[in-house]
């Protein structure tokens, strides 16, 4: 049964929770829900960083114009550089979390 860990938590923009038996982590953000493995994460987070990279100079940071694809076919995610920017913010804050887990984990196993 999974046991989840907050990496983060905002009402406004969403979450990402780990299970600690399993090492899943599920993403929530808008409307949106990911399961993904921990290399899954990782590589998602790298890849969104990639995303908003090449698109960081749109001017008009309010219109939906960034189609992000998905491994289903036909459906694709599509957001405003605003709103990848604030996706990206919480996926790294995610990120530093679980590393600090991870990190933790290590020095309880001694």
């Amino acid at each position: 049964m999974c046991q989840y860990q907050t990496l983060f938590h905002d009402d406004n923009t969403g979450y990402v929770v780990r299970c600690s038996s399993c090492n899943k982590i599920q993403i929530g953000y808008g409307n949106l829900m990911l399961n993904l493995g921990t290399g899954d994460f990782k590589d998602f987070c790298k890849w969104l960083q990639q995303v908003y990279a090449e698109n960081e100079g749109i001017q008009n940071k309010t219109v939906r114009n960034i189609v992000i694809p998905t491994p289903c076919e036909g459906m694709k995610l599509l957001l405003s550089i605003r709103e990848l920017k604030t996706f990206n913010s919480m996926l790294e804050k995610a990120d530093t979390e679980l590393q600090s887990l991870l990190l933790l984990q290590l020095f309880e196993s001694r």
